[in-house]
C-alpha cells in the first residue's frame, strides 16, 4: 500500500511581522511583511494500515511523543487540545476534514521548538497538504492560509495573523500586501546567492512564544496607546523599504530597514528582547554584521544577522557561538508545500 509525505518551509521575517494580524494592518497605510522561505522544514508523513484502521496512531518524531486516538474520539479531542499538545495541530486538520482512513501519521519539524520561524504554521501547511491529498481532496492553495489561520487560533485561543503560511505554501521571498478582503502575494526576484551569503540564524537557545508577546502589543495598538501606533508605522515603512531593497540587492538599505523595524519592536515591548538576544545583537553587530533582528515576535528564539560582507561569516558565526548561540545554516526555499507519494 501507498502512504503519503508532505514537507512546507520555515521562514524568517525580514520586517513588517505582526501586521499581518488583523485588524492591525487595516489601522497602517501600505501595512506588509517581507519574509523567505528557508531550507529547514516541516514534516508529515501518512503510513495506512494493511486491513483498514480504526484509529489515527500519531507520532511527534522530533519530541519523542505518540498517541492513539480512535475515529470516533477525533473529533472530542480536536475540541479540548490546545497550545503545548504536540498533537493538537493534526487533530484540528483531521477534524476539519474528516478524514476517517486511519492509519499512522507522523511529524517532524528542523530547527528547534520555539525558534520564532514559524515552524507550527509550516506543520499546519504540511498537514493541510497531507491530509487533503490523503483524503483525496488535494488543498486549493488560493484558500489555504486563512483556512491554517483559523485551525491554529483554535488552539491558541489567541488572534493569528497569516504571514508564516505563505512562504510554507509558495516558497521564495515573498512581499505580502494587506489590502481590505484579501492579502496580496507577491514573489521577488532576489539575488539568492547574494542574500544567503549574508545572512546568518543564531539561535539563542531560549524558545519563545509568539501568540501570547503579539497580544500584548495587539492590544495596546487596538487600545490606540500612542507608542504602540508609532511603532507599527515604522514597522510598516520598513517592510516596504526591506521589499524594494530586497528586490534590488541593496544589502545597506536592508539593513536599515530590519534594524528600524527591530527598534521599534523594543520601542513596543522593551522586553522582547531579552538579555540573551541583547547579548547576541552586541556579539555580531561588534564582529562586524551590519543589522540584526529577533525573528518572530522576540522573547527569545533566533536572530536574524545581515553581513556587510560575505567574507566575514567565520568571524561573525564564531563571535556567535562564543555568546551561547546556536548557528542555523540555511539557504531559500525555493519550493513551498510538496506532497509526494511513499511506498510503505
Amino acid at each position: 500500500m501507498t502512504g503519503w509525505s508532505a514537507t512546507a518551509p520555515l521562514r524568517v521575517d525580514l520586517a513588517g511581522g505582526t501586521l499581518d494580524l488583523w485588524p492591525l494592518h487595516l489601522l497602517h497605510e501600505e501595512a506588509s511583511t517581507v519574509n523567505v522561505a528557508l531550507t529547514l522544514r516541516a514534516r508529515a508523513t501518512y503510513t495506512p494500515e494493511p486491513s483498514g484502521g480504526t484509529a489515527w496512531k500519531l507520532a511527534a518524531g522530533d519530541l519523542g511523543a505518540r498517541r492513539k486516538v480512535a475515529l470516533r474520539r477525533v473529533a472530542a479531542a480536536a475540541r479540548t487540545a490546545r497550545d503545548g499538545d504536540p498533537f493538537a495541530l493534526v487533530l484540528q486538520v483531521l477534524r476539519h476534514v474528516g478524514w476517517q482512513a486511519g492509519g499512522e501519521i507522523s511529524t517532524s519539524v528542523d530547527g528547534p521548538p520555539g525558534g520564532g520561524l514559524a515552524g507550527s504554521s509550516a506543520l499546519m501547511i504540511a498537514l493541510l497538504g497531507l491530509i487533503h491529498r490523503g483524503a483525496g481532496r488535494p488543498l486549493v492553495r488560493s484558500l489555504a492560509a486563512p483556512l491554517a489561520r483559523d485551525l491554529e487560533a483554535r488552539v491558541l485561543e489567541l488572534p493569528t495573523g497569516v504571514q508564516d503560511y505563505y512562504p510554507a505554501l509558495f516558497g521564495g521571498a515573498l512581499h505580502l500586501r494587506y489590502e481590505p478582503g484579501q492579502t496580496v502575494c507577491e514573489r521577488l526576484t532576489v539575488d539568492y546567492a547574494g542574500l544567503e551569503a549574508r545572512a546568518v540564524l543564531a539561535y539563542s537557545g531560549k524558545p519563545h512564544s509568539s501568540a501570547p508577546s503579539n497580544w500584548g502589543i495587539y492590544r495596546r495598538r487596538l487600545e490606540g496607546d500612542a507608542v504602540a501606533k508609532e511603532s507599527f508605522a515604522a514597522i510598516a515603512k520598513a517592510a516596504n523599504q526591506a521589499a524594494a531593497a530586497l528586490s534590488r540587492g541593496d544589502w545597506a538599505r536592508l539593513g536599515a530597514a530590519m534594524t528600524i523595524d527591530w527598534a521599534a519592536r523594543k520601542q513596543l515591548d522593551p522586553g522582547l528582547a531579552t538579555p540573551d538576544l541583547r547579548r547576541l545583537e552586541w556579539a555580531g553587530l561588534e564582529a562586524g554584521a551590519r543589522a540584526a533582528k529577533c525573528c518572530g515576535a522576540a522573547s527569545g528564539g533566533t536572530m536574524l544577522f545581515l553581513l556587510r560582507r560575505p567574507e566575514q561569516r567565520e568571524v561573525v558565526e564564531a563571535a556567535l557561538a562564543d555568546a551561547g548561540a546556536r548557528i542555523l545554516p540555511f539557504r531559500v526555499a525555493r519550493q513551498g508545500l510538496q506532497v509526494r507519494r511513499r511506498a510503505k
